[in-house]
């Protein structure tokens, strides 16, 4: 509502106090849970920034209206799964995913379904036990590969995410959101570890945009 440069500085002590502050402190705690509690694998951790980058603006204010972090292991950022924790004005959600954009995991994703669809499966049926975690993200019109019932629409996703949304209220007000999230966490690692240790594809040459 007020998006500007000139209310941000007026702001800026506020926003520090009241929203950087406590989600670096809630990202570093989630940080050291998953280096303490997944030894094996070696984490990493991304805040992001108020100040949108200016290059792809599209007639939008310069300030970002939502404040998120990401924390993914054993590759460069970008490249595979994360998890992510976001604040937005009308919530915050959490989960874990992969994204488009330079990312073969879903293309390897889909050669391993091809090869051996029961893994996948079991965590499909795995989430359907539970109704806090769903799955989100945008589908191809067209079947990328024909598959079981089960896992169709998880192989059509141009991007993939495993994610629990909720409106603010007293859980993000409270002491409580650290263990909800951690938890979370760490239900979804099975789901994690599967999309992190997909095999390579062989000759695989990625489609420049």
């Amino acid at each position: 509502m007020n998006n500007s440069r000139e209310w941000f500085q007026a702001h800026k002590a506020e926003y520090e106090a009241l929203m950087h502050r406590p989600t670096k402190e809630l990202a570093d705690a989630l940080f050291e849970h998953l280096r303490g509690k997944y030894p094996k694998h070696d984490w990493n951790l991304h805040i992001s920034r108020i100040y949108r980058d200016a290059r792809r603006l599209y007639g939008r204010g310069p300030m970002n209206d939502h404040l998120w972090f990401t924390l993914w292991a054993d590759r460069e950022e970008g490249g595979g799964p994360a998890f992510w924790f976001g604040f937005e004005p009308e919530g915050w959600n959490c989960g874990m995913g992969l994204w488009p954009g330079g990312n073969v995991t879903l293309e390897r994703f889909r050669a391993q379904v091809r090869r051996d669809p029961a893994p996948a499966e079991a965590l499909v049926r795995r989430l359907e036990t539970q109704d806090v975690f769903a799955l989100t993200g945008d589908a191809y019109k067209k079947h990328k590969l024909e598959t079981t019932p089960l896992l169709q629409s998880w192989v059509d996703k141009k991007w993939l995410g495993i994610e629990c949304s909720r409106p603010h209220g007293a859980l993000d007000l409270s002491g409580d959101l650290f263990d909800f999230i951690r938890d979370g966490y760490d239900w979804l690692m099975p789901f994690y570890e599967y999309f992190l240790t997909l095999p390579e594809l062989e000759g695989y040459v990625p489609i420049t945009p």
